[in-house]
Formats: C-alpha cells, sequence, structure tokens
C-alpha cells in the first residue's frame, strides 16, 4: 500500500475512534481524531462548544481541522460523524486520502449511544425527539453522503473493533491506493 491518509467517516458510535486506533497499530499509521483536535484547538468539550457557540461555530471549526489534519500522512483519521455535511469537507475527504465508511444500522447505533459513557459529555444531541427518532433521521441524509464518498464500506453492526480493523487491513491488502 502507497503512503496515504485513511479517513474514516460514518455515524456516531459507528466505530471510527475505536476501529481508527486498532487500524492505525496494525498499519503502523498514526491515529488523528477531528473531534479531539477540535477540543484541544478550542480549550472546550465539543458539547460546551455546541452550547455556548452553536452548530455552525463547530462546523467551521471542523472544517479548519480537517484542512490542517489532512496536510499530514500516514495518518488513519477518524472524522466526526458530521464532517460530510459540509460540501468543502467532502471535497478534502475525497481528494486527500482513502475513505472507509463504518457503517451500523439504527439499533445498533442507538445501543451504543446509550449504553456509552462518552456520549452525555461528547455527543451533543440534534433535536429534541427520541434518540431513536433523532438517529433514524440524521443517518437518513447522511447516508447518501457516506455512500457517494466511500471508497470502501465495512458494517460494524456485527463484529468487534478488532476484527473490523483486520478486515479492512485484509482488503486494504488488494487495493491500489
Amino acid at each position: 500500500m502507497m503512503p496515504c491518509n485513511l479517513i474514516l467517516i460514518g455515524y456516531r458510535c459507528g466505530g471510527k475512534t475505536s476501529v481508527g486506533k486498532l487500524l492505525a497499530d496494525l498499519l503502523s499509521y498514526d491515529f488523528v481524531d477531528t473531534d479531539i483536535c477540535i477540543e484541544s484547538n478550542c480549550r472546550s468539550s465539543i458539547d460546551v462548544l455546541v452550547a455556548d457557540r452553536g452548530w455552525a461555530y463547530f462546523r467551521q471549526k471542523e472544517t479548519q481541522v480537517l484542512e490542517q489534519v489532512l496536510q499530514g500522512n500516514n495518518q488513519v483519521i477518524a472524522t466526526g460523524g458530521g464532517m460530510v455535511l459540509a460540501p468543502e469537507n467532502r471535497e478534502l475527504i475525497k481528494t486527500h486520502g482513502f475513505v472507509i465508511w463504518l457503517a451500523a444500522d439504527v439499533t445498533t447505533i442507538v445501543q451504543r449511544l446509550e449504553t456509552d459513557p462518552q456520549t452525555q459529555a461528547t455527543r451533543p444531541r440534534f433535536t429534541s425527539r427520541s434518540l431513536k427518532d433523532e438517529t433514524r433521521d440524521t443517518l437518513a441524509q447522511r447516508i447518501p453522503f457516506y455512500k457517494k464518498l466511500a471508497d470502501m464500506t465495512v458494517d460494524t453492526t456485527v463484529h468487534p473493533p478488532q476484527h473490523i480493523a483486520e478486515i479492512i487491513k485484509r482488503r486494504l491488502d488488494h487495493v491500489r491506493i
């Protein structure tokens, strides 16, 4: 495999961070989580950042961080689930790396969101509707972007993160990047 960035896209709790760290280890790549970069740059949690400054400000910060991160190489990059919403981000993602969509069904995502202790602190809600309704509707909006950007799609519904990272590595061995 030629040196390049592997960019993980997908919804919240789809496995981008957990799989990304394991994949980076398997490939001897650096791991970068854009949400952690935003929190570090802004010296604030995403939840507080969104509450204080709003979603538009957060999305602006996402683009700035993505531009910075993509200057590097040999990285596994876990993007925020909504990174694909901005056209400029989609262009950056598509032109600066090999894109892997980590997909999971609504039921699995909701279950993971409900049981992950990080959800309250790092994943602000989009609406006041039920988590299942919010997830279903938000996914419906984002799936077309994920599909269009993806060079590879991996379903994370059933297998544990280590197995998914190994699946991706095996598939990458057969891809010319």
